[in-house]
């Protein structure tokens, strides 16, 4: 029996498409003087699929440190290892970027106002975001689940986050507690219980797997994109198994 449903938020319950992978490419194109001619979304994409990053600093100085190194993004995804993550790419060419500064301009051009040192007169990234999960599956679904987050965000990305989505978790851990693929992560959430993680990447596999190496665990892990289509899809198939048949959505 299913106790638990925990989300990753980017990608799954919130499209970031037109966000956060912006944001990345803004930040190098920034700190490298602009080689917007030379990033596309999609090879940022890519590269967040095939290596481990807990959030997208740790990405986008992975970025900035492999440009450095390779004459296009194209040849730096096709040269980094699968599974790899920012200390790999600080071995493995020798660098690292100064982290304030990366840090700064990051949340500058995706929080914009919101943040406090922001150096940019921008409204922020994140107010493209839109929501994926249908606010009435996440309703039922805690009637018959403990529903939790482990995200990448921190709180204040969360807050944004839930405003976009119009539901407010009572259950998470963000990067200001533990980062992905820390099992700690999800042991914080659940403790030894066991349930579903729905995520999108590389990095929210080996958070399952790692929790369950350690701790003995029982989770499974939802691949977006793989395993269902959408959250949508697997809440459908979650609740039906308990009984529930959601209201079709309705069209305005």
């Amino acid at each position: 029996m299913t106790t638990w449903i925990v989300f990753d938020i980017d990608g799954v319950l919130i499209d970031v498409s037109q966000s956060f992978d912006d944001a990345v490419r803004k930040t190098v194109n920034f700190l490298l003087n602009d080689r917007e001619n030379e990033l596309s979304l999609n090879d940022i994409r890519k590269l967040r699929e095939k290596g481990v990053f807990g959030d997208d600093f740790k990405l986008t100085e992975s970025l900035i440190i492999g440009l450095k190194k390779f004459d296009s993004l194209g040849e730096l995804v096709e040269n980094f290892q699968d599974g790899k993550g920012i200390g790999w790419v600080r071995r493995e060419w020798d660098a690292e970027v100064e982290e304030s500064k990366l840090v700064r301009t990051f949340n500058s051009f995706y929080l914009g106002k919101k943040y406090e040192k922001n150096r940019f007169d921008l409204e922020g990234l994140w107010r493209k975001e839109k929501p994926i999960v249908r606010l009435e599956l996440l309703r039922r679904a805690e009637e018959k689940f403990k529903i939790g987050v482990v995200t990448g965000r921190d709180r204040l990305e969360l807050d944004l986050a839930e405003d976009i989505i119009g539901y407010e978790f009572d259950e998470y851990v963000t990067r200001d507690t533990f980062l992905k693929p820390d099992p700690r992560a999800l042991k914080e959430l659940v403790g030894e219980e066991n349930g579903v993680y729905v995520g999108d990447t590389s990095s929210d596999q080996l958070l399952v797997d790692n929790y369950n190496s350690r701790y003995e665990g029982n989770f499974e892990f939802i691949k977006i994109g793989l395993d269902v289509d959408t959250v949508n899809d697997l809440l459908d198939k979650l609740l039906k198994k308990k009984g529930v048949h959601p209201r079709p959505k309705t069209s305005l």
